[in-house]
């Protein structure tokens, strides 16, 4: 997949499991915000060198993650910003 010519092999959903419920990105996997760590994304077997994109509902929640994640060290991690912007921007090329 990519996401604006940027590669993505991992899609984080950080929205609720209820929000993630009633709809979100094809292979996303939900990881609420509150959930968001290293220690979690390592038992999901999410590489640090992984390239990630979050997104959330409307961008504030994924900029939050991104932070969070950057901090635990992961290096390729983007921020996808809404849904819809996710939809509109994410290719299986």
């Amino acid at each position: 997949m990519k996401f604006r010519n940027k590669k993505v092999t991992v899609l984080i959903d950080v929205r609720s499991r209820l929000e993630f419920f009633f709809g979100h990105m094809p292979g996303a996997v939900c990881i609420p915000l509150s959930k968001i760590n290293g220690a979690t994304l390592d038992s999901r077997g999410i590489a640090r060198d992984a390239d990630i994109l979050v997104y959330c509902a409307s961008g504030s929640r994924s900029a939050m993650a991104v932070r969070v994640l950057k901090q635990e060290g992961y290096t390729r991690v983007m921020d996808g910003g809404g849904l819809a912007d996710v939809r509109r921007n994410l290719s299986d090329d």
